[in-house]
């Protein structure tokens, strides 16, 4: 493999690898703030039924 090549192989690894944690963090905001908005409406069905 020529070093030109191994170097954008290289390059091209790292901003995919940070381009996934990105995702990865946006995913997870959004997963925990949709479970947060589900869980306050079932703490109130609770104390009513109880």
């Amino acid at each position: 493999m020529e070093p030109f090549t191994a170097g954008a192989i290289a390059i091209g690894t790292v901003i995919a690898t940070k381009a996934l944690e990105k995702t990865g963090e946006k995913v997870g905001e959004t997963l925990w703030d949709k479970t947060g908005h589900f869980k306050h409406p079932l703490k109130n069905v609770r104390h009513f039924i109880y």
